[in-house]
C-alpha cells in the first residue's frame, strides 16, 4: 500500500490478532530455513504460542512498510564452532540484499563458504522470539541473541528480543553490545550486561525501519545548509542521555562565560525559540532550509573576525531578525554568542 496509507506497527499488529484470534494454522509469508510457504501451528490449548508472536512480529514489521519481506528470513543457521558443534539458529534474520536466499540456499546445500562469507556481511539484524513473558530476558539475550549478533561482520547489527508482545531492542555497534535506546544504557557505552535495564522493554515506536537502520550501518555525510525538518533526528527516548549531555554542556559553557545569570538564560530561552521558529518556517515552507545549525569549521574557529565564524554570525542573526519581524518573540539586547549553537 501506499506510504501515506500504511499502518502503524501497533495497528498492523492488532490486524493480524483480529484476523488469526480464532485461527490453529498459518501460511508462511517468509521462508522457513529453506522452505518456502511453510504451514505452521500458531495455537497450542487454545492460546497463542511463540509461533503466533514470530508471526504477529513479521506481519506487524512489514505491513506496517517498516521492512519488506524480501529482506527477511526466519529460522536461519549458521555454523558454530567446529564441525560436530550444533548450529546457531536465528529466529529471524535480516539482511541489507534481496539476494540473500539464493547464497543462503547454497551454502545450506552444498557447504559454500563464499556464501557464507556473504551473509556474515550482509547480515543486519537478528531477532529471538519467546513466550515467557519476559521472565529470564537477561539468559535469551546472553546466550542466545548475543552470540547471534556476533555472527554479523557489519560494524553495525539490531538485535530483537520480542516476548509475549514485550520488545527488547539491542545493537552490536563494533566491539560493544548495548541497548539501542541510550536510555537504557545506564553507564553509555560502558555499559555491561548488568548495566543495560534488561526489566524495561521498548516502545513500539523505537522499532526503526530499514532505511533507517542502513543509515545507522553507512552514515551519510550531512550537508547542514541543505537540511530540512525530516533530516532531523526524531527527539525521543532514544536520545534522552544525548539531551541530557548537551543541556550539561550548555550549562558549563554558560558557567564559563560569567552567564549564570538572568541574562544567560535569557540568551538560552531565545537560542531555543530560534530553533523552534527555524523548524516551525521549513514545516510550513519546504522550500526553506533550515538555518540553524553550526559547521565543523564555524565551531573549531579561534577568531571571531574570521570570515567563517563572520559568515555564522550573520546567519544567526538574519534568522533572528526575520522571527522578530514575524512577531515571533521580542528582541533581546545582546547577540547570540557562537559558543551556544550546538
Amino acid at each position: 500500500m501506499p506510504p501515506s496509507q500504511q499502518n502503524s506497527f501497533t495497528e498492523s499488529k492488532n490486524l493480524f490478532d483480529k484476523q488469526f484470534q480464532n485461527i490453529s494454522e498459518f501460511n508462511c509469508f517468509l521462508p522457513v530455513d529453506l522452505v518456502l510457504n511453510k504451514k505452521t501451528k500458531i495455537r497450542g490449548g487454545g492460546e497463542g504460542n511463540e509461533e503466533y508472536y514470530k508471526w504477529q512480529f513479521f506481519s506487524g514489521i512489514i505491513n506496517s512498510g517498516l521492512f519488506a519481506k524480501d529482506f527477511i528470513g526466519t529460522e536461519v543457521y549458521f555454523p558454530k564452532g567446529n564441525k560436530s558443534s550444533a548450529p546457531i539458529k536465528f529466529d529471524g534474520a535480516i539482511f541489507d540484499d534481496k539476494d540473500w536466499f539464493e547464497h543462503y540456499k547454497n551454502w545450506r546445500e552444498n557447504k559454500d563458504q563464499s556464501d557464507l562469507d556473504w551473509l556474515r556481511k550482509h547480515l543486519i539484524g537478528v531477532i529471538e522470539f519467546k513466550k515467557e513473558d519476559s521472565k529470564d530476558v537477561e539468559a535469551v539475550y546472553n546466550q542466545q541473541l548475543k552470540p547471534g549478533l556476533k555472527e554479523s561482520e557489519r560494524e553495525f547489527c539490531l538485535g530483537v528480543l520480542y516476548d509475549t508482545e514485550r520488545l527488547y531492542l539491542f545493537r552490536k555497534q563494533g566491539s560493544k553490545f548495548l541497548r539501542l535506546s541510550e536510555e537504557y544504557n545506564l553507564k553509555g557505552e560502558l555499559s555491561g550486561t548488568k548495566d543495560l535495564s534488561l526489566h524495561l522493554p521498548d516502545p513500539y515506536r523505537n522499532i526503526p525501519s530499514f532505511d533507517e537502520l542502513m543509515e545507522w550501518i553507512s552514515p551519510k555525510e550531512i550537508d547542514r545548509s541543505k537540511r530540512t525538518i525530516s533530516d532531523l533526528d526524531r527527539v525521543t527516548g532514544v536520545h534522552s542521555k544525548q539531551i541530557n549531555d548537551a543541556m550539561s554542556a550548555i550549562l558549563r559553557t554558560m558557567d564559563e562565560k560569567g552567564l549564570v545569570n538572568q541574562r544567560g538564560y535569557e540568551i538560552l530561552v531565545q537560542i531555543l525559540a530560534i530553533k523552534i521558529f527555524d523548524e516551525k518556517r521549513n514545516q510550513t515552507n519546504p522550500s526553506r532550509y533550515l538555518d540553524f545549525y553550526i559547521t565543523k569549521e564555524e565551531k573549531t574557529a579561534k577568531n571571531l573576525n574570521d570570515t567563517v565564524v563572520q559568515s555564522f554570525i550573520q546567519r544567526i542573526r538574519k534568522l533572528q531578525e526575520e522571527a522578530i519581524v514575524q512577531g515571533f518573540f521580542c528582541k533581546f539586547d545582546q547577540v547570540l554568542p557562537r559558543d551556544f549553537i550546538l
